[in-house]
């Protein structure tokens, strides 16, 4: 039986689309820490038990003591983490949509080369460029930061707080009060440096706030 020219394009569409959705997950690995329930229906794969999901292009590596995913879709863990070899992030909550490239988290602690350990209430990461959003209670402890809003370029390794902050390093202090203030933080060597002066590349960083939900 010979296929119209519709039912062509449309099974040629079907395999372009099916073929690009299984290739956005093909390059992660699976670890279950126990059983692995499939879901027929929506498609999704639940790990009551936790696991740990690996993108081997990467080095992108989840780990969650409750998961679920669904396969180009997303991932979601309770009580893990997300790590690569610039950044080490825990996190009560995470939800990551891989077509965008976008985790929302909650709970987080992130471990970096700006901060020795740094509590995000709410956060906002973009996997493809490397960006953090925090949007509430920022807490840090080396050095002390209290804030309400931050962006930082994990890859760059500065950072941009904006609003209220307090900030203390080895005796000397930083405090902005209001809408309008700014702090700009910057890897010198091994050395971190706070400013109040912001620097013309810090308007991009600022951005970021735009595009979170």
């Amino acid at each position: 039986m010979k296929l119209s020219s519709f039912w062509k394009s449309w099974l040629g569409l079907w395999l372009l689309l099916s073929t690009a959705l299984a290739a956005r997950f093909a390059a992660f690995s699976v670890e279950p820490f126990g059983p692995q329930r499939v879901n027929l229906d929506t498609g999704v794969t639940t790990l009551p038990q936790g696991g740990v999901l690996t993108d081997n292009e990467t080095g992108l590596r989840l780990k969650g003591q409750f998961m679920e995913y669904r396969e180009g879709d997303f991932i979601y863990l309770r009580r893990g983490e997300m790590a690569s070899e610039a950044y080490a992030i825990t996190a009560a909550e995470l939800r990551l949509n891989i077509p965008k490239q976008m985790a929302i988290i909650d709970g987080l602690s992130l471990s970096h080369a700006l901060f020795s350990e740094l509590q995000i209430k709410k956060a906002y990461f973009f996997l493809a460029e490397n960006i953090l959003v925090g949007t509430e209670d920022i807490r840090g402890r080396k050095p002390v930061l209290e804030a309400q809003r931050i962006v930082i370029d994990i890859k760059a390794k500065n950072a941009l707080v904006i609003g209220d902050f307090v900030f203390r390093q080895q005796g000397s202090a930083l405090q902005g009060k209001g809408t309008q203030s700014r702090l700009f933080l910057s890897m010198a060597g091994n050395t971190l440096r706070g400013t109040t002066r912001i620097p013309p590349e810090a308007a991009t960083l600022e951005t970021w706030l735009k595009r979170v939900p």
